[in-house]
């Protein structure tokens, strides 16, 4: 499974679910979660790419609406 930041809840639950045996993340350093661990202590092969391009867009997101990320990540 590919995703654009580190795999939530419903794509963690997802690749278990499914046996997906890779998860293919774009980058990780604007929302980490702990699905990552949770996948690799299961087998799951976890690949952090470290894009630029989903971080700069993830940059840009959280700049121009704080509220709507802090309201998904919990943050404040």
């Amino acid at each position: 499974m590919y995703t654009m930041l580190s795999p939530c809840d419903m794509c963690t639950g997802a690749i278990q679910m499914y046996r997906i045996p890779r998860a293919v993340i774009g980058e990780n350093r604007t929302f980490r979660s702990p699905g990552e661990a949770h996948l690799r202590s299961r087998g799951v092969e976890v690949i952090n790419l470290d894009l630029p391009e989903p971080k700069a867009l993830m940059d840009g997101f959280i700049a121009n609406r704080p509220d709507v990320r802090n309201e998904d990540t919990g943050e404040e």
